[in-house]
């Protein structure tokens, strides 16, 4: 088989450390990816920063659609930022989120550019998704328009995603009264009706499984005592909460619901939320698209819906279509985070077709 996906080329791209706060890596990063693939069109090439955090774009003058990825990468070992190979899988931190699934996308477009093709489509990275992703609703609000959106930051499930929950994250806070850990009968202590708070809405929300398409609510964070001889006044958790919005309407209506199942002394506030995406897969683009992964991978793709949340929303919520498609892969944030070779070949294939078909 033809290699198109070089293993010297994906190791290069995954050894950038590119996580929060490394603003040196990700300049190094994004350079790196103008110089080598981007460039090759002659097209001018934006670099600047938005929030400290900086992004690349290069806006297509007749773009019919737009390609945009994360290069940012959440925490890991030293070792992940290596990859391994056993065969088809290869593991590294951003194989599948979103390094290694972005770089069929580069390599395509610089060989199609090579070739004397300049394809038309506009290409925005960003490297601030993993922590809430402001770049790319910033450029939405100044008016930043394309006709159709498109990003490999798939999950798990294979297929091409047109839908997918809405998001928002709360803190629960128990307050109560402070004082020595020796002498409890003077301090009313937050942390029981915390965990009460927990256990209520884990009771009403278990995670369920995959096929499951209804709320889920997941304690991330915890946090108590400045000390441990110390009763703390308050005590919170983060809760990630994903919903769909046949379910709820919003940020507002879920916030109302687990209000209900709260005892006394413990409140919700909305640190942050995210807009469901909800694309129709029946959008002329997206039939297209399914016609070139069926000639590539020799089976038509479904249509599917996801959990998570991505950059896909933002614009959705403006009001332009978005839809998901990547590579075979999974263990995403995880110690074994790993990507099939065999799928980013494919992927390759499929950026060189669609090229020529739109």
């Amino acid at each position: 088989m033809e290699t198109h996906v070089p293993l010297q080329t994906l190791e290069t791209l995954i050894a950038f450390r590119t996580v929060a706060g490394n603003r040196r890596e990700k300049d190094a990063c994004l350079d790196w990816i103008h110089r080598n693939f981007v460039a090759e069109s002659k097209i001018p090439v934006v670099l600047r920063e938005c929030a400290d955090c900086p992004y690349l774009l290069m806006d297509h003058p007749a773009a019919t659609w737009t390609w945009f990825a994360h290069v940012d990468v959440v925490p890991g070992r030293e070792d992940q930022f290596q990859i391994a190979i056993d065969g088809d899988r290869i593991t590294g931190r951003g194989v599948k989120d979103m390094k290694g699934a972005a770089l069929p996308f580069l390599l395509a477009y610089r060989d199609a550019c090579r070739e004397g093709q300049i394809p038309p489509v506009s290409i925005l990275i960003s490297t601030d998704e993993e922590t809430g992703g402001k770049t790319i609703p910033n450029f939405l609000k100044k008016g930043f328009t394309t006709p159709i959106a498109f990003t490999p930051d798939t999950g798990s499930s294979p297929g091409i995603v047109t839908e997918h929950k809405g998001a928002v994250w709360f803190t629960l806070t128990s307050e109560g009264i402070s004082g020595h850990g020796a002498i409890p009968w003077e301090s009313n202590n937050p942390v029981p009706a915390l965990a009460e708070a927990l256990l209520a809405i884990t009771q009403a929300y278990p995670p369920g499984t995959e096929s499951d398409w209804r709320m889920t609510v997941s304690a991330t964070e915890l946090y108590g005592s400045d000390a441990a001889n110390r009763i703390p006044k308050l005590a919170t958790a983060t809760l990630d909460v994903r919903y769909p919005p046949e379910e709820f309407a919003g940020p507002e209506a879920v916030m109302q619901e687990l209000q209900k199942l709260l005892p006394r002394g413990c409140t919700l506030t909305i640190k942050e939320s995210g807009n469901p995406l909800k694309t129709d897969p029946k959008h002329p683009f997206i039939q297209n698209f399914v016609n070139v992964v069926e000639r590539v991978e020799g089976k038509k793709p479904g249509c599917i819906r996801e959990h998570g949340a991505t950059d896909a929303r933002h614009f959705s919520a403006a009001g332009i279509p978005a839809f998901l498609y990547g590579p075979i892969g999974g263990g995403i944030h995880g110690d074994d985070e790993w990507v099939s070779l065999r799928s980013l070949e494919d992927q390759y294939a499929i950026y060189r077709e669609l090229f020529t078909s739109v």
